[in-house]
């Protein structure tokens, strides 16, 4: 503390003021004026160790601050006249460039705040996949089949990598508002609220009920904020889903493929990894493979026959597949469709199992026909 004071002589000519300061012990911390970390990697935390020292006469209780993406700890804290600490700053870009901030240092006992420049660049390093799109063999419905990439990094740091659903963090976000929108409209329209939460809506007024929904929203985001939304597919699976690389060295990334229907798949994982500005994409491709059955004859040339005369004829459906091949008889609507009968109707046949089909046919008009 400061203390001032007057000492004042009266003499028969004239008035002498004579001003008394006296200043206080002041706490005294020695940041750096700048703390430079030069060029870094985009996406990873980078952090530097202060020794501070009390050059002043007295213990400071000071406060810490600076802004994202620059951190400090700790933040507040007491130190003794003539002791040290350690000050760790801290830089995570997520954008490429050049970034500056201020560190102020703010002491309680009324001394001005100190400010340390700081400055960092971030750059993307050499990380990156072994192949941009992959595509599976085709597979059999209800089986499975994969195929694997890797994660190269031929950089100095250790990255840490994990498989996202959506490009981008502001993608994931809108992504969730829509995820709460959504299943809070759904809760609302199928009315389930907790008792609580109704009996409150019973009892408020409208605006009442406006901020109870406000904060059912800001809770709902809350959780779903929460969570990674990793890459997640019925069709396509990646393992591992997150992970770390070690400097100089890369990972094994397997993509399952599991068909659930005789269709062509598509689908995008985007790799968020340290050291990368931005998300990896990946093109995972996948087609399905129904049941594989052919008959031993395409045609079956019955001849010269008589009317009524009842004929019998046989035909194989092999299974060239490796999956249960299950089968169904659609009548045939044509004029001579109904002079046929076909037995079994429907059936299943093992992979690489035969199933005999036998073809009653019976003429009740006479010419030519072709079935």
């Amino acid at each position: 503390q400061d203390y001032c004071h007057e000492l004042i002589c009266i003499t028969a000519r004239e008035r002498i003021v004579v001003p008394i300061r006296a200043i206080g012990a002041r706490a005294v911390l020695d940041f750096p004026a700048q703390l430079d970390f030069s060029k870094c990697p985009v996406n990873v935390s980078t952090q530097q160790t202060l020794l501070v020292r009390n050059v002043g006469a007295r213990a400071a209780r000071y406060q810490l601050s600076t802004q994202s993406p620059f951190s400090v700890v700790p933040t507040t804290g007491v130190l003794d006249a003539g002791d040290t600490m350690q000050v760790t700053v801290g830089f995570h870009p997520l954008a490429k460039g050049a970034h500056c901030g201020s560190l102020a240092v703010c002491c309680s006992s009324g001394e001005e705040s100190i400010h340390t420049y700081l400055h960092g660049e971030a750059v993307d390093v050499n990380i990156g996949l072994s192949a941009n799109s992959v595509e599976v063999d085709k597979t059999f419905i209800t089986m499975s089949s994969h195929t694997t990439l890797f994660i190269e990094n031929r950089s100095d740091i250790t990255a840490h990598f994990q498989w996202k659903a959506l490009p981008s963090e502001e993608d994931k976000n809108e992504e969730k508002r829509r995820q709460c929108l959504l299943r809070l409209l759904k809760e609302v329209s199928q009315g389930n609220f907790t008792e609580e939460k109704e009996i409150e809506k019973d009892k408020r007024s409208c605006g009442d009920h406006t901020a109870l929904l406000s904060s059912t929203v800001h809770e709902e985001m809350t959780k779903l904020q929460e969570g990674p939304m990793l890459f997640s597919d019925d069709i396509f699976f990646i393992e591992p889903i997150e992970g770390e690389i070690g400097p100089n060295c890369s990972a094994e990334i397997k993509v399952t493929f599991k068909p659930l229907k005789a269709l062509e798949y598509q689908s995008v994982a985007y790799c968020n990894i340290s050291g990368r500005e931005s998300r990896l994409p990946l093109q995972l491709r996948g087609e399905g493979q129904g049941p594989l059955v052919e008959l031993s004859s395409h045609a079956l040339n019955i001849g010269n026959v008589f009317v009524n005369t009842p004929h019998v004829y046989e035909v194989k459906l092999i299974n060239q597949g490796a999956i249960d091949a299950p089968f169904t008889y659609i009548p045939s609507t044509t004029n001579v469709g109904f002079c046929f009968e076909f037995a079994p109707k429907k059936g299943i046949i093992a992979p690489g199992g035969i199933q005999i089909i036998l073809i009653s046919f019976s003429a009740t008009i006479l010419g030519k026909f072709e079935e």
